[in-house]
């Protein structure tokens, strides 16, 4: 890719902020940090955070890159739509995610931990994509990302109570919650489009 093509990209990731790049990774290594100081079986508090851990912190991450926007109105002149930029900066935590969660299940490997590579790895893109869908959905919704972050941790205590509970662990949680979540991420880019065409989004920038 020529090197102007990246500009957009590395000026979206300085938009994102160092937190929301560094938060999933810092996430992946407290659940190994709860997991390489627990007893062999890993127990119930480092399974809970080998997989809500990290989506937890994407999804926190994504929710304040969507909260982000002090100048919206200056988007209304560029070429590029408002809702391609929101989606630019939301690869950026994805990206960071996926490397913390591969590192994750590699590192958990190599300790012998009693976890199987390719069912974690499913499970925690379900539950990424899931609760960073229920995050940018909830704080677009409500226009704050405290309203985000209260939906994750609401969704994160029905897994650990209730799914855990009932599905098998895997891929049998993590594609229905995978689609769930692509699906609340493209009707929050659809309606950050609709604010755009309508001027909403600059006024509630403006009124805010």
């Amino acid at each position: 890719m020529p090197t102007g093509a990246w500009r957009p990209w590395l000026h979206e990731a300085r938009r994102c902020g160092r937190g929301a790049l560094t938060l999933p990774l810092l996430a992946a290594v407290a659940a190994w940090a709860a997991t390489a100081t627990g007893p062999e079986g890993g127990g119930l508090l480092a399974r809970a955070l080998i997989t809500t851990a990290v989506p937890a912190a994407t999804a926190l991450a994504c929710a304040s890159v969507v909260a982000r926007e002090p100048m919206a109105e200056l988007h209304l002149t560029l070429p590029t739509s408002y809702p391609r930029t929101v989606a630019r900066r939301l690869c950026w935590p994805a990206g960071a995610t996926a490397v913390a969660a591969v590192v994750l299940a590699a590192a958990l490997t190599t300790a012998d931990r009693p976890f199987a590579t390719a069912a974690l790895l499913a499970e925690l893109a379900g539950l990424t994509a899931l609760l960073t869908g229920c995050a940018v959905w909830a704080t677009v919704r409500a226009g704050s990302a405290g309203a985000g972050a209260g939906l994750v941790t609401a969704v994160c205590l029905a897994k650990l109570l209730l799914i855990d509970r009932i599905a098998p662990h895997g891929a049998p949680q993590g594609l229905p919650a995978s689609m769930t979540g692509l699906a609340l991420t493209a009707l929050t880019l659809q309606a950050l489009g609709d604010a755009e065409r309508s001027g909403v989004l600059t006024r509630d920038h403006q009124e805010g």
